[in-house]
């Protein structure tokens, strides 16, 4: 990770870039051992000088690799939880399995077995983020002392929803604030997307209401699964008693 940390120089020496630097630390011990036992190589995080706050993830021949932009970690608007959850998110196009995306047209790099993509799709990449990756990177950071949710922030039906599970509601939160890191869009804990899609979405973004709602559903599972997930098989990736949102998922 020292590589990691020169590149961080590059941000101000302040507390976000302490704790950023220390999540994707975070990232690396507990991925990289998976990353070996699943598909055989190393996962590398890098840090871009892309100013655009967001972050990438994809699947190489040598490597599989996680790409958090310093525009990103630089945010004003970027919480600890936020970063977990958007990393989760990401790691979720290389470890959350079936549904996995179309091949893109212009793409040059490694093909499943199937034709298809190594990513997972957008929707099963949020739904992993909450359902496990959030929850370990959590417990990693704090052990048995997780620290308690923003009590201002929960609503009667995410608290319905959670009860006192805090790896729940936090995950919930953390949902909000990655989806709303770029900009305060109509989204709540407290409301569902109620479409219904014809079809599996699954080379794009479903609405940002349906993706909080997948996180939500996936943070109040207790059904913990293994770090990878099926990747061939989407009924086996799936909590029973928090299913994925109608809205994307079919």
């Amino acid at each position: 990770m020292k590589k990691l940390a020169v590149l961080l120089l590059g941000l101000a020496f302040n507390a976000q870039a302490n704790w950023s630097l220390e999540i994707i630390s975070h990232a690396n011990s507990l991925y990289q051992p998976v990353s070996w036992a699943t598909f055989g190589k190393p996962i590398k995080f890098e840090i871009s000088e892309d100013q655009s706050a967001s972050a990438s993830a994809d699947h190489l021949f040598q490597e599989l690799k996680v790409v958090v932009n310093s525009g990103l970690l630089s945010s004003p608007r970027l919480t600890p939880d936020g970063l977990r959850m958007i990393i989760c998110h990401e790691l979720g196009h290389l470890f959350g399995g079936a549904p996995r995306k179309n091949i893109p047209m212009e793409w040059e790099g490694p093909v499943a077995h199937d034709g298809m993509s190594f990513l997972s799709s957008e929707g099963q990449a949020d739904y992993y983020a909450g359902l496990y990756c959030f929850k370990e990177m959590i417990k990693l950071a704090e052990g048995d002392n997780i620290f308690p949710a923003d009590t201002t922030r929960i609503g009667p039906n995410l608290r319905a929803k959670c009860g006192d599970d805090q790896l729940c509601l936090r995950g919930a939160l953390a949902g909000v604030d990655f989806l709303n890191l770029n900009y305060d869009f109509p989204i709540s804990c407290e409301v569902k997307d109620g479409e219904v899609t014809p079809v599996l979405i699954r080379d794009s973004y479903p609405g940002r209401q349906c993706r909080l709602d997948t996180i939500v559903n996936a943070s109040a599972c207790n059904e913990l699964p293994n770090l990878s997930l099926d990747f061939n098989d989407a009924s086996k990736n799936e909590c029973e008693s928090n299913q994925r949102p109608l809205c994307w998922y079919k």
